[in-house]
């Protein structure tokens, strides 16, 4: 059979092995790969699974293969920073121990590089490996208790110390910091306590790096973009010259070399995939893998590709159902800006019935796929926006100026949700070569102009942030902010958004009715948070039908759904 990891879509999964082999050259590669290994403090953006992990990763390797020239890497992945969440709604002291954790985690990868680097008997560094292994884990748990018990407090000034000796070790003068996921709490209070920490951690010698989201990072007060830090965009625009050539190139080494030619030979149809991926390389790997079958003849393997109109078209639809669902789950991670994301399902049908409209009298290669909204963009608005970015649904490219008609913002629209919604031909016959060719054509002057009345028409009434209410009287909360109850004075009790995310059912996870019974049916597990704790996935694999592979798979969907 293929590869058990052939369909990893997140790149910190993926063996070293295999990830040099699969992984092809972003269009912009050369320049973001110079700016994570130079020095300086930069942000990678771009929506999830559009690559900045990967971008990461090759620039750690890429310094560890140096040799005696560059700086010395550090890669973190913060993905699992939500489960501190409930300690900033229990404990005062929040944001002490989210920074226990986050110099835990960089002190873990510290002794993970110097291995790389072949370097052993680390002495100097005032915790050793197993020592960090374990007060991460009883962090992770809230077993504050027993880490007070082993009296370690760091700080930044004892972690500066520590890469100074780790430098030494591979002499080196100068560090980098890859902090990966960096923004991933949807927690306030978390991402403003790592962007305090990112300033201060900034010198001459150590050059911190950080993959954040577009439209959902809070930056602390004192952080200044452009001043702290430079900001530079890891998503790959469709509207890019070597955008198909990129994402077939990926496809060529993850493939198996029968089935790529087989998509090859449909051009049109390969690259109606590849745009409507919009630019996310884990979104065209999903589509992909439902076209083709594999089966074991005798130890010989065979493929069956069934790579149709009507199959692509539907995972078209299937790829905006999941980029929408991504948005959906915003209500759910970030409960208390539910009205907006409610909101934004009309505006985003309006953006898509705009550009429909404009397409409809254009020929074929002058359709449109951006949205230009004349400025000033409202408070709500320029949120919900916002929400498009991280999801997928939409990406900002800039501004224009079109002289006395005004300044605009530029949004690219998802380019699966104009695809189903045949908001690109905005024709009745649809032929699959001139979807084609609108895809791939691209005029710089083909935008939809709006504004932010005509997208929110509620403008001017401020849309309400959805505050729990008070758990004795159930009156509405005063603000965001209020502690007690302005009706009755009882203590209102603040919700944890992973508390919650953890204990639903595990049916909210994108797996078949089937499937779901069976793990039901044949193990303990109900809830995320069961999956989340099966330690070594062994009640997992207790189940018929989940084996090496799926035990993973299923893991990776839970810990997506709370990330």
């Amino acid at each position: 059979m293929e590869n058990d990891s052939l369909f990893i879509e997140q790149a910190e999964y993926i063996p070293p092995s295999d990830f040099i082999e699969w992984s092809s050259e972003h269009p912009n590669e050369e320049l973001i790969l110079k700016k994570l290994t130079q020095a300086g403090a930069k942000l990678l953006t771009g929506p999830r699974g559009c690559g900045k992990t990967t971008l990461m990763l090759k620039a750690y390797n890429k310094l560890c293969r140096k040799g005696s020239g560059g700086a010395f890497p550090v890669y973190v992945n913060f993905k699992a920073s939500l489960k501190l969440e409930p300690i900033y709604k229990s404990k005062a002291n929040g944001g002490f121990w989210f920074s226990q954790w986050m110099y835990l985690k960089i002190y873990e990868g510290i002794y993970k590089s110097l291995e790389d680097f072949k370097k052993q008997n680390i002495v100097g560094l005032s915790i050793n490996v197993s020592q960090v292994e374990n007060l991460i884990s009883l962090i992770e748990l809230g077993e504050l208790g027993k880490v007070n018990d082993q009296k370690y407090e760091l700080n930044v000034y004892g972690l500066e110390d520590a890469i100074d000796i780790a430098m030494s070790y591979v002499n080196k003068s100068r560090c980098v910091l890859l902090l990966d996921d960096a923004a991933h709490a949807f927690s306030p209070e978390q991402q403003h306590d790592f962007f305090e920490f990112f300033r201060k951690i900034k010198s001459r010698s150590i050059s911190p790096k950080a993959a954040i989201y577009p439209g959902v990072t809070n930056f602390a007060p004192t952080f200044n973009i452009g001043h702290d830090a430079e900001e530079d965009d890891a998503w790959v625009n469709p509207e890019d010259e070597n955008y198909f050539w990129f994402m077939t190139s990926m496809l060529s080494r993850r493939l198996p070399s029968e089935v790529y030619e087989k998509l090859a030979k449909e051009s049109s149809l390969l690259k109606i995939m590849c745009f409507a991926s919009f630019g996310i390389p884990r979104i065209l790997l999903n589509m992909v893998r439902n076209v083709y079958a594999d089966a074991d003849v005798n130890g010989s393997i065979s493929y069956e590709t069934q790579f149709s109109r009507k199959n692509v078209l539907n995972q078209v639809k299937l790829s905006y159902k999941i980029a929408f669902s991504v948005y959906d789950s915003l209500g759910k991670k970030l409960p208390t800006y539910k009205n907006y994301i409610n909101e934004g399902v009309a505006v985003y049908s309006r953006a898509i019935e705009l550009i429909k409209t404009y397409n409809k009298d254009k020929s074929i290669v002058r359709k449109s796929i951006t949205l230009a909204i004349k400025k000033e963009l409202s408070s709500d608005l320029k949120r919900i926006l916002g929400f498009f970015q991280y999801a997928g649904l939409a990406s900002h490219k800039g501004q224009v100026s079109r002289g006395e008609k005004g300044v605009f913002e530029l949004y690219v629209i998802n380019l699966a949700a104009l695809i189903d919604n045949n908001a690109i031909l905005a024709a009745k016959a649809i032929k699959t070569d001139d979807l084609a060719t609108a895809l791939e054509s691209r005029n710089a002057h083909e935008f939809t102009r709006t504004q932010s009345l005509v997208l929110l028409p509620t403008e001017g009434e401020n849309i309400k942030l959805s505050m729990p209410p008070c758990q004795s009287c159930h009156a509405e909360r005063s603000s965001e902010d209020a502690r007690f109850c302005a009706n009755c004075g009882a203590p209102l009790k603040v919700a944890s958004i992973y508390e919650d995310l953890i204990t639903k059912d595990i049916s909210v996870l994108p797996l078949t009715e089937t499937r779901i019974s069976a793990i039901k049916k044949n193990s303990s597990i109900r809830t995320v948070r069961d999956i989340l704790y099966d330690i070594g996935h062994k009640e997992l694999r207790s189940v018929p039908q989940v084996g090496k592979y799926w035990a993973p798979k299923i893991y990776y969907l839970a810990e997506e759904y709370i990330s």
